[in-house]
C-alpha cells in the first residue's frame, strides 16, 4: 500500500459516523468476512467499529483477538467524489462494558480509489453479456477495467453481438446469491491478435443505478 499522505489522512479522520465498512479478518486459511458500520476515529489513535452479535459474527469470534490483523474498506463520498478507502491494521481491544466496540489500531498506511467519470479502474473479474429479451448468455468473459460510465470486456469474438447493440453485462459476485446486472451499449470492438479474443468496449445506458452497482462490484473486488 502507498503511504499515507494528508490528504488521505483528513479523509479517513473526517469519516461519517455510521457509514459501513466492510470487515476482513486475516486467518491462516480462508479470510473472513464481516459487515459493520464505522463508530468513530480517534485521529492518530484508534478507528472504533461497532461490535456485531449475529451469525457471522459469533462464528468468527475466536479470531477476533488483540494484534489479530484485519483489513478495512469502504466507501467515502465528498463533493460528489466517491473513493473506496482501504487499510490493513491489527485489532487493539475489544469493548463490551460501555458499548460493543471493536477497537483498531490508527492505520499506517492506507490505499484508496478514486471513482471519478474520467478514472478507469483495472479489475479482473469474470462476467457475460446476456441478450436482454431472451436472457440467453451470448458470450463470457472478463472484464478488465471499469469505470462510472463503462468498461472494457475480453471475450472470444462473437458474431452474436452487433455494434450499438444493447445487452445486460451480468456479473456474478461468486458469494451465492449476490449478482450485479447493468444495462450496456457495445460501443467499440478491437481485435487483440492472441486466440481470436477481442476487447468489447461497453456503455453503461442506466446511469442512475451505475453508482452503487459500480460501488458494490469495487468493494467485492477489493476483499479478494
Amino acid at each position: 500500500m502507498t503511504k499515507i499522505d494528508n490528504r488521505e489522512l483528513t479523509r479517513l479522520n473526517h469519516v461519517n459516523c455510521g457509514e459501513v465498512v466492510h470487515l476482513q479478518v486475516v486467518t491462516p486459511t480462508k479470510p473472513i468476512r464481516l459487515k459493520t458500520r464505522l463508530i468513530g476515529i480517534d485521529p492518530n489513535m484508534s478507528v472504533i467499529l461497532a461490535l456485531g452479535n449475529d451469525a457471522s459474527w459469533i462464528k468468527a469470534s475466536p479470531h477476533l483477538k488483540e494484534t489479530n490483523d484485519v483489513i478495512v474498506r469502504f466507501m467515502n463520498s465528498e463533493q460528489q467524489q466517491a473513493n473506496i478507502t482501504a487499510f490493513r491494521t491489527s485489532i487493539q481491544k475489544i469493548m463490551t462494558i460501555t458499548g460493543r466496540w471493536l477497537v483498531l489500531d490508527y492505520p499506517k498506511s492506507i490505499e484508496s480509489v478514486p471513482l471519478r467519470k474520467h478514472r478507469r479502474v483495472d479489475v479482473s473479474i469474470e462476467a457475460a453479456i446476456v441478450n436482454s429479451e431472451s436472457d440467453t448468455v451470448l458470450a463470457n468473459g472478463v472484464l478488465i477495467d471499469v469505470s462510472i460510465q463503462g468498461c472494457a470486456f475480453v471475450c472470444k469474438k462473437q458474431t452474436s453481438l452487433s455494434m450499438g447493440g444493447i445487452y445486460q453485462l451480468l456479473i456474478d459476485l461468486g458469494d451465492g446469491s449476490s449478482k450485479v446486472s447493468l444495462s450496456v451499449a457495445l460501443k467499440s470492438c478491437k481485435e487483440l491478435g492472441v486466440n481470436d479474443e477481442v476487447q468489447y468496449g461497453l456503455v453503461f445506458t442506466s446511469p442512475e443505478h451505475v453508482q452503487s452497482a459500480i460501488q458494490q462490484l469495487l468493494l467485492h473486488y477489493l476483499q479478494k
